[in-house]
């Protein structure tokens, strides 16, 4: 799925711009720049561009037909990999009605079956080429309804159900506000802070794993044990790619193709909670291993969270999406995830403590030559 705009409107330059114009940013400055810009499956140019904005200028951007931005630290026979997603799960207009309401979709298949069912009278924003149009996603007053059609609206609630109202009365004043098809639909940026150094807002974790990274690659500029690695952050990462059974990602299968890894490190996110074997907030990064037996290049993750003094946790699990194109010996890939409670709902939580030890890990990674 290409993106559908040709370039970054007027509106959104400009606050790249002002957001970029005081030169680097500190780890939370950065992560909530990059959680206030809306970035969809397909329409990921702006937050690239951010990105782009914050990285030192005598850093070299990469930067191809999908959306993928990268930028490369000298060359070597052995390329090694640090990937992270440019694009979260929403919606997009996928039409307007005569009296003005919007009908939605998905550019891409949902996390989870509830994920739809989070719009149901929520507010949201439209990105269109304009700027941005607010939004509710409209609730009836379940006082009046029966207690049927009350138990199939709130439990079985679809997307076929679901109507924005942008204060439209008809198409043709929707389309006057700018809004057109398949312009990305998302919740506000809303950040807000809780107790105990925890962020929560939605889409929040991804964007604090690509911050986090924009944060390695500023301290990796001009040290020499950085030397063939790559750091990229991809679009179209929740794009499956087509074929049958267990289909990687998009943006996974350009980047191996692209640059040819011989080791991979995925930048991502996971689900964090209470107990039940998951990861839990405040306990450090999550190292995910496929259980395909020892790898050198989880050992080499490990002996950075020790140099950096980070607490790291351990998960076992299938390869994932964004793992399955680098997954082929003799090449070696590990998923380094910050974990997110609440992952794929308007809330997710993140604990900065575990976010300031992704950066920490990160750095250390590539200070050491990644362990070779």
């Amino acid at each position: 799925m290409g993106s559908r705009k040709a370039k970054i409107p007027a509106w959104a330059a400009a606050l790249v711009c002002l957001a970029a114009a005081a030169g680097a940013a500190d780890l939370k400055t950065l992560t909530r720049d990059l959680f206030a810009i809306p970035s969809t499956t397909g329409n990921e140019e702006i937050l690239a561009a951010r990105i782009r904005a914050s990285l030192p200028k005598t850093l070299a951007v990469e930067a191809d037909a999908l959306g993928t931005i990268a930028v490369r630290f000298g060359e070597a026979p052995r390329t090694t990999l640090l990937l992270a997603g440019l694009d979260g799960v929403g919606h997009m207009v996928s039409g307007i009605r005569p009296d003005g309401y919007l009908t939605l979709d998905r550019p891409v298949p949902a996390p989870h079956a509830r994920f739809d069912a989070y719009l149901l009278g929520q507010p949201v924003i439209i990105s269109t080429a304009q700027g941005p149009v607010q939004g509710v996603v409209a609730q009836p007053s379940l006082h009046l309804l029966t207690q049927e059609r009350r138990i199939a609206l709130l439990e079985g609630f679809s997307l076929e159900e679901a109507l924005v109202d942008v204060g439209a009365r008809s198409e043709k004043e929707a389309r006057a506000k700018g809004i057109e098809i398949l312009d990305p639909v998302t919740y506000p940026a809303a950040l807000t802070e809780l107790a105990g150094e925890q962020w929560a807002g939605p889409g929040l974790g991804a964007k604090a794993a690509a911050a986090a990274l924009v944060c390695a690659a500023e301290a990796a500029t001009g040290r020499a044990a950085a030397g063939g690695s790559i750091i990229a952050w991809a679009a179209q990462t929740k794009l499956p790619a087509r074929g049958r059974g267990a289909r990687p990602a998009v943006g996974a299968v350009r980047a191996k193709e692209t640059w040819r890894p011989v080791r991979t490190v995925v930048v991502d996110v996971i689900a964090a909670g209470k107990g039940d074997g998951f990861p839990f907030p405040g306990g450090g990064p999550v190292l995910v291993r496929s259980g395909s037996g020892p790898s050198a290049l989880a050992g080499a993750v490990e002996t950075a969270a020790l140099a950096a003094a980070a607490p790291l946790q351990f998960v076992t699990r299938p390869v994932s999406s964004l793992e399955r194109p680098f997954a082929d010996p003799p090449a070696e890939v590990v998923t380094l995830a910050l974990p997110v409670r609440f992952l794929h709902t308007p809330s997710e939580i993140v604990a900065l403590g575990d976010l300031r030890s992704l950066r920490d890990i990160l750095i250390r990674f590539l200070e050491t030559g990644d362990g070779r």
